[in-house]
């Protein structure tokens, strides 16, 4: 197999657009085909920024589009919990109240368990939603 030089300078592989950055980067002096008031290194530098900026919006609006999900779920959280304290003392007091009057108890095990299963699922949400804020911060 024959070997092919290859200059000392571009030994190191950076990547597949080397060559690319390599050429856009290239000296100013060298004679250009077509004349414009750009080079290539400030058109590179232009689409750069505008991917940049593009990549900031797609980002920041993930962003504030998971906090905002995070805040209302946070809040549902609250509201779960202090509702579940409040119906449990409503079901106690109507409980006692039933006893007294001598009739049957009503079963609120299905309605509690569903309670405390949708808590369950909203605090995992509250979790998830806040790794996936900070995940788009740290970007």
């Amino acid at each position: 197999m024959p070997v092919i030089p290859i200059p000392r300078r571009v030994r190191s592989f950076h990547g597949p657009h080397t060559t690319c950055l390599h050429s856009a980067c290239g000296p100013v002096r060298t004679t250009q085909l077509v004349r414009t008031k750009y080079n290539n290194f400030d058109l590179y530098l232009k689409s750069r920024w505008m991917y940049g900026f593009i990549r900031f919006l797609l980002y920041f609006s993930c962003s504030l589009f998971t906090s905002i999900l995070w805040v209302a779920l946070s809040a549902l959280f609250c509201l779960q919990y202090v509702g579940i304290r409040v119906f449990l003392r409503c079901q106690y007091k109507l409980s006692i109240v039933l006893l007294l009057l001598g009739r049957r108890r009503l079963d609120f095990s299905l309605l509690n368990e569903l309670f405390i299963y949708g808590i369950h699922v909203t605090m995992l949400l509250v979790g998830g939603l806040g790794w996936c804020f900070m995940v788009f911060v740290d970007m």
